[in-house]
């Protein structure tokens, strides 16, 4: 197997006319975030791999989030030795893992409120039929405090609502004075049955073994900052057939917030000194939030770049799928249906239209490409696998 160049990142090869030119993409410019669509057996999935082993051969830092847990197992047989060590195997399904993460741990302060409302909108995707205005705002107030504690976390939010010594200990580590008021001023007006919604509910997810397991009962709790830092490489099995839906996307969507949070963590270390990190989501739209692609511009000053893949527009929220074409550097078609190429016809034209789209075979792409921080005209090519992309 070749052992790419540090700078580039192959993928695949060129199809105008008969020319076969190798092409990827710098390491600078993936931190302006990637997009992949197409349907089931276009290629995606391979087209990751490409890059994720590219990544390990190289010694970079990655992530990779699988909600059907293929793809993660394929990459953690295949890397090789030299690099074991550096694997974090976050394989949840697993019931002997140790390992446990914690979205409330050491988040920096300038940040608390935007890392509050990725939480919160994880929960109220969970549960969207019952989510309310009383229900957010006691859940912001009870998150941004706990948020400002030394030590805390998910099972911390009952407490803070229903321990009053807690309460009062934790309103003493709290920075803002809106958050203090709220406590001091508001929350003694509620009654217990204004609680019943955030208790129910916080409490039927804490019950859950696997939740209780990953972010509260298990030993190991795994530093994303120091995986960021040293390079490691993060695998984590959401299968969705093995956890249920639900369980699958509220513990991966609080996972990509951690990794935010880690990300913004990095204030403290120089611009030049933050060492790139790429994160990769498979069927992404079971973990993204709207307050998590509103983050990708920072994301990009903390060196961390998210490569986004999944099969049609129709399973983005409107907001969110605006937000990510608008963010994004490089956007990726593999073969989508009509609906679709409506859509990534405009934003190819006038190189390629729906038909284009419609009919591409598997492994062909239409791209527009990040080069040094600028999108390229949309162009057409094949994705090559890491063994034969020199041929």
């Amino acid at each position: 197997m070749q052992n790419p160049s540090n700078n580039i990142t192959y993928f695949g090869k060129t199809t105008w006319r008969s020319d076969r030119k190798r092409f990827g993409i710098k390491q600078e410019d993936r931190l302006m975030h990637t997009y992949m669509i197409g349907k089931t057996g276009t290629g995606k999935s391979t087209c990751l791999e490409t890059k994720i082993l590219q990544d390990i051969h190289a010694g970079r830092g990655c992530a990779l989030l699988d909600p059907h847990g293929d793809l993660v197992e394929k990459i953690e047989k295949s890397i090789p030795s030299w690099r074991r060590e550096d694997l974090i195997y976050f394989n949840i399904p697993d019931s002997k893992l140790n390992l446990k993460y914690n979205p409330f741990k050491k988040v920096s302060y300038e940040k608390r409120s935007l890392v509050a409302s990725g939480i919160l909108e994880v929960f109220s995707k969970l549960w969207d039929r019952a989510w309310g205005v009383k229900l957010e705002h006691i859940l912001r107030h009870a998150i941004l405090t706990l948020l400002d504690q030394p030590k805390a976390n998910v099972a911390d939010i009952p407490e803070i609502l229903l321990n009053k010594s807690f309460r009062n200990e934790a309103i003493q580590n709290v920075k803002s004075d809106l958050v203090r008021k709220f406590w001091k001023r508001e929350f003694p007006e509620y009654h217990k049955y204004d609680l019943l919604p955030v208790m129910n509910k916080i409490g039927g997810m804490l019950v859950h073994p696997v939740i209780r397991r990953v972010l509260i009962e298990n030993n190991e709790e795994i530093s994303l900052r120091k995986a960021m830092d040293e390079k490691k490489i993060v695998l984590v099995n959401l299968s969705k057939g093995h956890l249920g839906a639900d369980v699958a996307k509220i513990l991966g969507a609080l996972f990509i917030t951690s990794i935010a949070s880690a990300a913004f963590s990095r204030v403290d270390t120089p611009e030049e000194s933050r060492i790139p990190f790429i994160v990769y989501m498979d069927e992404f739209h079971n973990f993204t939030t709207l307050s998590l692609v509103n983050m990708f511009s920072e994301l990009r000053k903390f060196k961390v770049g998210m490569v986004l893949a999944h099969q049609y527009l129709h399973q983005l929220d409107e907001k969110i799928k605006r937000a990510i074409l608008g963010n994004i550097g490089t956007i990726i078609s593999f073969r989508i249906g009509t609906e679709d190429a409506m859509y990534m016809s405009k934003e190819m034209y006038p190189e390629f239209d729906v038909e284009d789209f419609i009919n591409l075979p598997n492994y062909k792409i239409y791209l527009k490409l990040m080069i040094d921080g600028r999108p390229s005209r949309p162009f057409s090519g094949i994705t090559t696998k890491l063994d034969n992309q020199k041929r």
